[in-house]
């Protein structure tokens, strides 16, 4: 599959998120650059792995604060997505560390399909849910700087 870039197609209209969202990208370029290049060495592969655990935790849970403030009807339904991909990440690291190089394929094929999917399906449709209620709004902003001192690194591995 070809490299990912960012759009203004996929802004939901609260900057923070938006930065999230990028950082979700690079870590799949990444991970796809490394998979096709051979280069998926345990500790890349572990890195980037952390990374998406870590993106996981802080995105998730300033996403749904700011849904939380903003009134969205639907977040348990969103926290649930939140809470598979989460379970699908961890899945991924466990099977990974307990076997670093008989699973490496996992991350060229499951893990980045999973992911490209994710991309789409969750930020292009269930994430534009929400924008309407979020774009342009002050409380939504000051919501998602609040776990500023959470801040994931956009990282490029």
């Amino acid at each position: 599959m070809a490299k990912l870039f960012w759009s203004e197609r996929l802004s939901v209209g609260v900057p923070e998120l938006d930065e999230d969202h990028k950082t979700l990208i690079d870590i799949i370029n990444a991970l796809r650059d490394d998979a096709e290049a051979g280069e998926a060495s345990a500790k890349r592969v572990s890195k980037q792995l952390n990374a998406l655990i870590r993106y996981a935790e802080t995105h998730f849970a300033r996403e749904e604060r700011v849904m939380s403030v903003c009134g969205y009807k639907a977040l348990p339904e969103h926290h649930e997505e939140h809470e598979d991909f989460v379970a699908k990440i961890t899945d991924v690291a466990r099977r990974f560390r307990d076997d670093p190089e008989g699973s490496k394929e996992l991350v060229g094929d499951e893990l980045l399909e999973y992911l490209e999917n994710w991309l789409i399906k969750h930020i292009l449709v269930v994430d534009m849910d929400y924008k309407p209620l979020v774009q342009g709004k002050r409380e939504a902003s000051e919501a998602a700087q609040s776990l500023k001192g959470t801040e994931i690194t956009r990282i490029v591995i």
